[in-house]
């Protein structure tokens, strides 16, 4: 069986609740939305997909920043494999999402029909890191940006992650690796802030952008 119908098995209902408490243990969406209003630009008019959505905390980050910014015009997508992760986000996520059941190899999007795409805590459950990179990649439009929050490697994830089917994590060098083997340029590493800075030691958050 590979990774993502493994993924999609361990994120069923009991899977769903034993998430949200730990990244609530760990104020993880606290930290998203930091993130989203500090860093991530959005722009009236977009299509943004959110890349594995889960049950909606990177979603709900970039609805907040569109409604306190006054952004108009934007079309918001999401997909999970996950169809317990989806039941959650419709009833814990934002309104207004087309939400999708998908698999990231293979998107049923359109080549370069996003202005920005996110996701977090997807990529590491798929067996090769470049093709889910490659795959997000082919839906961005030239200029488009993505952001990827993805968990380091490192012995605490490996202890945390494991009743999770024990997902990959990655190396700096191998997420940017990743990122330019996908074609992707400019690429950027940020931090969460201070006010969450313990997250720090969870992942990365990497920005690149489709020449």
């Amino acid at each position: 069986m590979s990774r993502p119908s493994h993924a999609a098995a361990i994120y069923d209902e009991a899977g769903l609740s034993r998430y949200r408490a730990l990244v609530g243990s760990f104020f993880y969406p606290f930290g998203i939305r930091s993130v989203v209003a500090d860093r991530v630009p959005i722009r009236s008019g977009d299509r943004i997909l959110d890349a594995g959505c889960g049950h909606g905390i990177l979603s709900r980050a970039v609805r907040a920043k569109i409604e306190r910014g006054g952004i108009e015009g934007t079309e918001h997508h999401a997909f999970d494999l996950s169809e317990d992760m989806l039941r959650g986000f419709e009833k814990s996520g934002p309104p207004g999402v087309e939400l999708r059941r998908a698999d990231v190899r293979d998107l049923p999007y359109d080549d370069e029909s996003f202005d920005l795409i996110v996701t977090s805590a997807m990529l590491e459950y798929l067996p090769d890191l470049g093709e889910g990179l490659s795959s997000l990649g082919r839906c961005l439009k030239p200029g488009g940006r993505i952001f990827v929050f993805i968990s380091r490697k490192s012995p605490l994830n490996t202890l945390l992650f494991r009743p999770f089917g024990d997902p990959r994590c990655y190396s700096r060098e191998e997420v940017e690796r990743g990122l330019i083997d996908a074609g992707l340029r400019g690429i950027l590493r940020h931090r969460f802030p201070l006010r969450c800075t313990w997250l720090n030691a969870w992942g990365f958050i990497f920005e690149a952008t489709k020449p």
